[in-house]
Formats: C-alpha cells, structure tokens, sequence
C-alpha cells in the first residue's frame, strides 16, 4: 500500500523533492535570488531553511549570469548544484553560459564526465506581469546542445521529475509552471520516487482527438476537455511532461487511437516547440500522419511580447474556449 504525505500544492512538492535529495546526498546544494531571505521559493518545505539555509542554501544577488556560471563550476568540481533563476525570461540574462557552457562545453573538449545541474525557474502566463516575468521560453534551449528540460503540470509529477533531475548527470532546465504554484494540492507519496525524465503522462483517456500540452497548459486542456464531453467529443489529453528528451512515441500512440492530433502551448506559435513535435511525428510515423482524419494543428499564443495587463495577456495566449473552438473544428 502506498503511504501518502500530506497533501501538497506544486511549489511545496518541489521544495519537499529538494529537501529530500539534500538528506539523501550532501553535494546537493542551492544558491539564487532570496532563497532564504523570502522562505517560500522553495514552498518553505518543513524545517528545509532552518536546516540548510545559509550553508548549502544560499542567497545570491541578482546576478544571472553568475548564478548560473557557479553552477558549472560547482558541476564540474563534484557537487550537484541547483541554481535559481527566478523566471524564464531572465534566462536570456545567462543565455550564453546555458548554451554555449552547459550545452556544448563537454562536447566542445571531449569532456566525457558527469555535470550534474539543475537550472531552476518558473515560467507562465495569468498574472499579467510582463513578458520578463511571463513568457515560455523552453524553445529557445531546445536547441541548445546537452541540455534536458522539465515542465511539469501536477504536484505529483513536479517533485518526482525534480528528484530525477538533481540525479541525473547532465543539465537540466526545470522550468515551473508560476500559476500553478499555489493552484490546486494533490496527495505526494512520502516515500522516495523519481518520474524518468523522457515519460509522457496520459492526463485523460480519449477516443474522438489527442490534445498534446505541458505544463500550465495541462488544467486548460483538461477543463476543456471536460466541457467538450457535454458534447460527446471525448478527447485524450497527453502531458509531455518533458520537451527534451521527448516521449514522441507516446504521442504518436495516442494519435493513431484518436485520429486527430492537437498541440498546444502558452509560448508563441513561431518556432515553438509544436512545430519541432509536429515533425517529429511525421519523420517517425509518417503512416500515421497519412492516416489522421484531420491535419495536425496547433493553438499558441500570438507572436507578440506579453503586456503588463492581464486583460490583454489572455487575449494573446491560448485559453479554455480557444481550445474547445478548435477541437470542435478538427471534429
């Protein structure tokens, strides 16, 4: 029988993974923006400041470049860093350690040892804050080299994707989802799990169309779902769960069920990541291509800078009727 803690919300299940991987292994260590200053960046989990604060938790100044920067030294040097930086956006701050250090440096001269870090930031569109503060960048650093990228949805995925990405040997962009922080909590297993970064998650089991989505697109994709099955369209929602390494083959599964295939995400539509998906699917399966009832779309946001304006936000990213308007078209 499972033992299940507390219930937890998204933020807390992060900081809970984080707290248990620093008992677990002592090369773990944390540096950032008021991480413990401000307590709560990490959920505030239990005793988890008091406990590491100040020696492996540590508050850095406002200094992306060379928080992330430390990172790799520290990787490089035996430790098992996580480095805050406080939202995607602020990624470009750091954009040539994360792609030209990170990504290509061990490739670049032959270093074939480990370099265990994880790049730790939220992203996500709902409060209306901006386009530094808001936008979804993960297409960015799918093109960069060696770099694996996290995006969970639920309280249960984040904790089990953020043990398994401080254990794993090459960097990892775990990118969180900002609205869900302190949305909804879930029952997490007290006992040790990890999620294999590269598995897909059927959110929702369906017939009539396959919605592929991510992180604070997953609740959006779903609510739609439920009020499209007051129509009898039965959709199946699949969470990626991570971009890089993809779980295609799960996608494609679910596509050749439902015969029709949507992609949706907050960031832009050009050059995002359901384009990169999209071809995936027909360099793998070009028959199952051939064979959808319909052809692949996608729903993302508009190609603009996201305002400080939460009315005029969500007129530019993809909402609930946004998805039910195009799955009713595909149908």
């Amino acid at each position: 029988m499972v033992e299940y803690a507390q219930t937890l919300n998204y933020v807390s299940a992060i900081g809970t993974a984080i707290m248990e991987e620093m008992r677990r292994d002592e090369r773990v260590v944390a540096w950032g923006q008021d991480l413990v200053s401000m307590r709560g960046t990490f959920g505030d989990a239990p005793g988890m400041i008091d406990e590491f604060g100040g020696d492996r938790i540590i508050d850095t100044p406002i200094i992306e470049q060379a928080i992330a920067q430390m990172a790799v030294g520290a990787a490089l040097a035996g430790s098992r860093p996580i480095a805050y930086i406080a939202t995607a956006g602020f990624l470009s701050v750091c954009f040539d350690t994360l792609f030209m250090k990170m990504g290509a440096m061990r490739q670049e001269f032959s270093y074939k040892g480990p370099m265990p870090l994880v790049i730790f930031c939220r992203a996500g569109v709902g409060g209306g804050f901006g386009a530094d503060h808001c936008t979804s960048t993960e297409a960015l650093f799918m093109h960069t080299p060696g770099l694996k990228i996290v995006m969970p949805s639920t309280p249960y995925d984040a904790k089990g994707l953020m043990k398994a990405a401080i254990r794993d040997d090459d960097p990892v962009l775990f990118i969180a989802s900002g609205p869900l922080y302190f949305g909804t909590k879930q029952f997490v297993p007290v006992e040790d799990y990890i999620i294999p970064l590269g598995q897909a998650d059927i959110k929702r089991e369906g017939t009539d169309i396959t919605i592929v989505a991510w992180s604070g697109m997953i609740p959006k994709a779903l609510n739609a779902a439920e009020i499209l099955s007051k129509d009898n369209i039965n959709a199946e929602v699949v969470d990626l769960r991570t971009i890089v390494p993809m779980d295609i083959e799960a996608v494609v599964k679910s596509a050749k069920k439902t015969g029709r295939l949507l992609i949706a995400h907050d960031a832009m539509k050009r050059g995002g990541a359901a384009a990169e998906i999209a071809m995936k699917i027909n360099e793998v399966a070009p028959d199952v291509v051939a064979n959808l009832k319909t052809p692949i779309r996608r729903l993302a946001a508009k190609n603009l800078g996201l305002p400080r304006n939460r009315e005029l936000e969500a007129e530019l990213v993809p909402q609930i009727p946004d998805v039910i308007q195009i799955v009713k078209e595909m149908v």
